[in-house]
């Protein structure tokens, strides 16, 4: 028994250093439907996430509590009630979401047991017709009464080539070269009044407001790359604080609203394979810091104390999912073997990180997070450690 004890042990002290720890993954749901885009409640009691229906190709939302219990459904719609950013309002009182069922893609409110739907924009085309990419949609002001959000210049509703097959049958092509994208940043009281556009340009999209402040940060999309630029909240003193270039995919604010986390994607030079770093840098554009490098990392998150940024990559099996410390020291992969994880979250605690691989919701617990103070990695080192130590305990006890 002790033989076999100290072997476990060594095979958890060689995965630390190896940058794997094999923390605890638990599915909160379990199909038919497939589940995404987990969001923590502001309370950290409860998650909203996605559920599609492959059989009827409807989307709607639902709810459930953080351990995965008293799972309901929000929405029922014949098409597409959704959401590509953390719906919550910063009360936890109201849930903003896309739907189209007004007969395009607009945004409306509900209350978090589906209740109290209401229409917050009419015909504003809040997603192309092909809605995959990122960055459209909406987000609550920190104070919960303002919401800004894209709205699109075109519909895309005639991108389909109709042709016909040897046989007369009708097929329908979508012609990618028609799909236009444009779309510029608007502000609207939270019940959908006092509309405001912020942009003009048709190159805005993914509005995230700074924390404790009445400043925006949005993508600026342009030939020479992605650029991160801020403006306040009436659509004045624009300023870009990433380099011209560098091609922003994603990005987020610290909590403190001092500093911004961005992926920045490059080519290499035979412009047939990229790479992704992870960058962090002042929100006046000072002190830059590059965090990763010769990976495909994107979607940096950070904790809700700051110390500690959970992130995606493409690059780095066996894993996908990774913690650092908010300067890029000492990463660690987490839930090896789960190689396409998407939509990574902190708890409102700290102490997990909820994710999906567009099938099921997971929960990984962070036995000893970054929130309580120091270095991330080392506190879950500590915590593997610990949990070790109890169990060779209670087999002394046997």
């Amino acid at each position: 028994m002790q033989i076999r004890s100290y072997l476990f042990i060594s095979v958890i002290i060689l995965s630390l250093f190896a940058g794997i720890v094999e923390a605890e993954i638990q599915p909160l749901t379990f199909g038919p439907d497939k589940a995404s885009n987990p969001f923590w409640s502001p309370d950290g009691d409860r998650i909203v996430f996605l559920s599609f229906d492959a059989d009827s190709g409807n989307t709607d939302i639902r709810v459930m509590d953080a351990d995965g219990s008293e799972k309901k459904q929000l929405t029922s719609n014949a098409s597409a009630d959704f959401f590509l950013s953390n719906p919550w309002s910063p009360n936890g009182q109201k849930l903003l979401f896309i739907s189209d069922r007004s007969g395009t893609y607009d945004l409306w409110s509900m209350n978090p047991d589906g209740n109290g739907k209401n229409q917050l924009t009419t015909g504003a085309h809040i997603v192309p017709w092909l809605h995959g990419p990122s960055g459209y949609g909406a987000v609550w002001s920190p104070q919960g009464d303002r919401i800004a959000y894209t709205s699109c210049w075109y519909e895309n509703e005639d991108i389909r080539d109709m042709t016909t097959d040897g046989q007369g049958n009708e097929l329908g092509n979508v012609n990618f070269s028609k799909i236009r994208r444009e779309a510029d940043i608007w502000v609207m009281n939270a019940d959908g009044g006092e509309k405001q556009r912020l942009t003009t340009s048709g190159n805005a999209r993914q509005p995230a407001w700074r924390p404790h402040s009445d400043e925006i940060a949005f993508l600026f999309f342009r030939s020479e790359g992605n650029e991160v630029r801020i403006m306040r909240d009436d659509g004045s003193e624009k300023r870009r604080i990433t380099y011209v270039g560098e091609n922003v995919g994603t990005f987020d604010w610290s909590p403190d609203g001092s500093s911004i986390t961005y992926n920045a994607i490059a080519l290499a030079t035979n412009a047939t394979q990229f790479s992704s770093a992870l960058w962090t840098i002042n929100a006046d554009g000072d002190h830059k810091q590059q965090l990763t490098s010769g990976n495909i990392d994107f979607s940096p998150v950070f904790s809700p104390d700051g110390d500690g940024i959970a992130f995606l990559s493409q690059s780095r099996a066996p894993s996908s999912l990774f913690i650092m410390n908010s300067n890029g020291s000492s990463p660690v992969g987490l839930a090896p073997g789960y190689l396409n994880l998407f939509t990574v979250q902190w708890s409102p605690d700290g102490k997990n990180l909820a994710v999906s691989d567009e099938e099921e919701v997971y929960v990984i617990p962070l036995e000893s997070p970054a929130t309580a103070g120091g270095d991330p990695v080392s506190s879950l080192i500590i915590a593997v450690t610990g949990i070790v130590t109890i169990g060779l305990s209670s087999r002394r006890r046997e």
